[in-house]
């Protein structure tokens, strides 16, 4: 047993089994969930094509990592430095400073060990290995990051073995099949769940889970008499049917499932209830929310002239010029979530209709201007000023059970 294990390098394959196999022990004991908010993986899910994500996954990203931390397996002097350079680079992304000790190390390893190849190829995996693990350092928050450690040591252990037990095209492979499977196992491509009918309010809808590889043609659309999401994960939908909350909402998936919501009014006269649609959601699909409270920096808006912005009956009424008129707090929401900010608008304010200008006729001749974005130009285009403070921010924590 002893000899199999030393022989041709199965230690490796042994090790990275015990480590991931802790890797999942860890997961399942801490149960650590993440955010869509703070976890550049899931953002990245949520928010890219889905072909091109799978493309990236599956693809790209095994071609980039394989070159940049195990090239070197390929046992020519060029891919050595290819890898030095490639590997130097990405760890040079996460912290300067460890990619300059990280960069001497490996180079060290070229020029010295070059007479020693059995010593020389343990020294690359090392500190290969080191180097794959700190990439993906932005991947996660720090506690889930720890919790993940061994296993990504198991995977670059691997792959390595792979690399020098067969050829570096089969590491490639395996890393694509790898990512693939992270895909398939958590929905993104095969979709779990089953269509819901929504008809307990005025309104009727079905829920849809559909393949993260979905695409649609056309905007979402929500509030007013329908509502229309597409290609969304599920505590997504609750917090866009929420989207004009006081508070941050920050939404914890699963899986990677998505799903399609689309709903419409049943009397054709009252617009339908997005809060009523948000709980029957909740009820149905087994999502639970919580709130916590955090010290946080908060935009606090002020404005010099209301009246500047102010839709009056003066504008309304004004043939030769029609707005497309916008309640301020949807207007100021929009534009937190997209930079990821927090901004509080004064109650006085909340409900005021505001001209949006983001397209206007004049004399019914379609003209097209740009709302200027808010934080250029903020107080000389619409009097807003927006002040920085330390403030309490509750943040609605959904989860999917």
């Amino acid at each position: 047993m002893k000899d199999y294990i030393k022989k041709n390098y199965n230690w490796l394959w042994i090790l990275s089994i015990i480590l991931f196999s802790l890797g999942t022990s860890l997961n399942i004991i801490f149960d650590i969930e993440t955010s869509v908010e703070d976890n550049a993986i899931l953002g990245e899910i949520a928010s890219s094509n889905g072909w091109i994500m799978l493309i990236l996954t599956i693809i790209i990203a095994p071609l980039i990592e394989e070159f940049s931390f195990r090239s070197w397996a390929i046992n020519k002097k060029w891919t050595k430095y290819l890898c030095l350079i490639l590997s130097t680079v990405i760890v040079a992304s996460i912290n300067i400073y460890v990619s300059v000790f990280y960069f001497f190390i490996l180079l060290l390893i070229i020029l010295l060990l070059e007479d020693k190849p059995k010593h020389q190829t343990l020294a690359y995996i090392f500190i290969t290995t080191i180097g794959f693990v700190l990439s993906h350092w932005s991947n996660l928050d720090l506690l889930n990051y720890l919790v993940a450690l061994p296993s990504y040591i198991a995977v670059a252990l691997f792959i390595s073995f792979i690399a020098v037990r067969f050829k570096f095209r089969y590491a490639i492979l395996t890393h694509g099949i790898y990512n693939f499977t992270l895909l398939l196992l958590g929905g993104f491509i095969i979709p779990y769940g089953t269509t819901i009918t929504l008809n307990e309010g005025n309104y009727k809808g079905t829920l849809t889970p559909v393949s993260g590889l979905f695409s649609h043609k056309g905007a979402d659309y929500y509030g007013g008499y329908s509502a229309s999401i597409n290609r969304t994960l599920l505590p997504k939908i609750v917090a866009s049917l929420n989207f004009d909350s006081d508070f941050e909402i920050k939404t914890y998936p699963s899986t990677y499932s998505f799903y399609n919501l689309k709903v419409e009014n049943n009397d054709k006269i009252n617009k339908i209830d997005l809060k009523a649609i948000s709980k029957e959601l909740i009820k149905k699909c087994k999502l639970r929310i919580d709130t916590i409270t955090e010290i946080k920096e908060v935009y606090f808006l002020t404005v010099k002239d209301i009246n500047k912005i102010k839709l009056n009956e003066a504008d309304s009424s004004n043939p030769k010029k029609i707005y497309y008129p916008s309640v301020l707090k949807y207007v100021v929401s929009s534009y937190a979530n997209a930079h990821k900010i927090i901004i509080r608008v004064p109650e006085e304010y909340k409900e005021i209709m505001i001209k949006d200008n983001t397209q206007f006729y004049i004399d019914n001749q379609p003209t097209k201007t740009k709302l200027p974005q808010f934080l250029k130009n903020l107080e000389k285009e619409y009097g807003f000023i927006l002040t920085p403070k330390q403030a309490e921010v509750k943040t609605i924590r959904i989860f999917e059970d």
